[in-house]
């Protein structure tokens, strides 16, 4: 069985202006499966957190460590915080074993923020010693949007995904999988962050 999985070594700047071919809504959540390049598989997931800040939902994101909120077969361990250079970089770990997969990658993730307006920008580290139970994911690309509008925020993720080789295609099973569990992502990530009385106002960079 070959498995190729998960991974650019970048966000693609070009996923916001590509075309839908599929749209799933569930209640405040949006997610659309874009056009892409053949060969990867692009999802785009939108909602609004009301009575929030940028900063109360970036805070949990900057959280590595603890991800409980964030569904799905994988663990993510934090490595290394440079608050100067506004970056932090961490492992993963997806470990599915009805497909018989045990990926890890490393990446570094730049936050970027200008007039009220965050945006992550992930880049795949390929040369560290890893987990030799794991084998090595081949791209990464994972990117969140957050902007301040009034008291809510309007948060845009987008996700890109690598066709997996297989010698059956499950390429449309996985993706259904990996939406489902967006879906589940964004509504934690909405009921841990919504309606705050004091939304955070600066950011909390984790101490590692």
């Amino acid at each position: 069985m070959r498995l190729r999985l998960l991974m650019l070594l970048f966000c693609w700047p070009f996923a916001y202006a590509m075309q839908a071919q599929n749209v799933w809504v569930d209640d405040e959540v949006t997610i659309t499966k874009l056009d892409s390049l053949e060969g990867y598989e692009v999802l785009k997931g939108a909602f609004v957190i009301e009575n929030t800040s940028v900063y109360e939902v970036m805070n949990l994101i900057l959280d590595v460590d603890s991800y409980e909120w964030v569904e799905g077969e994988s663990e993510t361990e934090m490595l290394k915080v440079d608050r100067a250079d506004s970056t932090f970089t961490f492992d993963f770990f997806v470990n599915i074993p009805w497909l018989f997969v045990k990926k890890t990658g490393r990446v570094k993730v730049d936050v970027l923020y200008e007039n009220g307006v965050f945006v992550t920008r992930s880049t795949q580290v390929k040369d560290y010693e890893r987990n030799e139970d794991y084998d090595p994911v081949d791209y990464y690309c994972a990117q969140w949007k957050l902007e301040q509008s009034g008291n809510n925020v309007d948060v845009t993720y987008t996700g890109v995904y690598q066709d997996v080789k297989m010698l059956l295609n499950l390429n449309s099973i996985i993706i259904k999988k990996i939406r489902k569990r967006l879906n589940s992502t964004f509504h934690n990530l909405i009921d841990l962050t919504a309606n705050k009385h004091n939304p955070a106002e600066a950011l909390v960079w984790p101490e590692k």
